[in-house]
């Protein structure tokens, strides 16, 4: 293949050998990222039981019962903020890594297809115009050898056109197929963006809500302190 037949293998290589791996390690970055977030999660059920206890002892105390109460709704503040992060790690387990990885395994073989098939139908239009310069040249030799030269003018004619429609087609092939991997690549950034979007909204979501409550929290304990 020339070099502007190249553009649109290398396009499809570039997506195949780098743009996909990289996919699968920013899924792995991902995973980690998931799992460390739930481990937190975790951590925070532990530490709402308890300040629930200390709650409950507060209630039954004589002198700190509205301290317990105090407490108890702290404690659910808390809770509404674990809620809303295990919905945000939910959307972004959803919505980002089962999509991603999803993607990253069908894209892998529809691109070992499309670039095959393409290599196949530039190999077959490529060895057609080769085949059709070669009979010209076989008549021109011929023509050239010839008492009567002139008879092999209109074939001669035949021929050259065949080329120069053969050789447009050809173009015209590459060109679409260089259009259309510079398109395959942009799809799967797009792809990344709007699924990384998605998630974005829910966080947003989550800490728009978080800082509410932490408004909220901080309200009832100056309250505490006042009294």
């Amino acid at each position: 293949m020339r070099g502007n037949d190249l553009r649109d293998y290398f396009v499809i290589l570039n997506i195949m050998e780098q743009f996909n791996p990289c996919l699968r390690n920013f899924i792995a970055m991902a995973k980690s990222y998931e799992k460390a977030l739930t481990s937190v999660t975790f951590a925070a059920k532990g530490y709402f039981d308890a300040l629930v206890r200390m709650g409950e002892m507060a209630s039954e105390s004589q002198g700190s019962k509205d301290l317990g109460d105090v407490l108890f709704q702290m404690a659910e503040v808390h809770r509404q903020i674990q809620i809303q992060l295990e919905e945000m790690l939910k959307s972004f387990h959803n919505e980002l890594l089962t999509e991603l990885e999803k993607k990253v395994e069908l894209d892998a073989r529809y691109l070992n297809a499309a670039l095959k098939k393409y290599q196949m139908e530039h190999k077959s239009k490529g060895e057609s115009l080769e085949k059709c310069q070669a009979e010209l040249k076989k008549l021109r030799r011929k023509s050239q050898g010839s008492k009567h030269p002139s008879k092999y003018g209109e074939k001669e004619m035949q021929y050259v056109e065949a080329i120069s429609n053969k050789q447009s087609e050809l173009d015209n092939y590459i060109a679409q197929g260089y259009k259309n991997a510079l398109s395959e690549e942009r799809r799967r950034y797009c792809f990344l963006v709007d699924r990384q979007c998605a998630v974005a909204k829910n966080s947003s979501s989550y800490h728009s809500k978080v800082r509410t409550r932490k408004v909220f929290q901080k309200a009832l304990g100056q309250v505490v302190l006042g009294s």
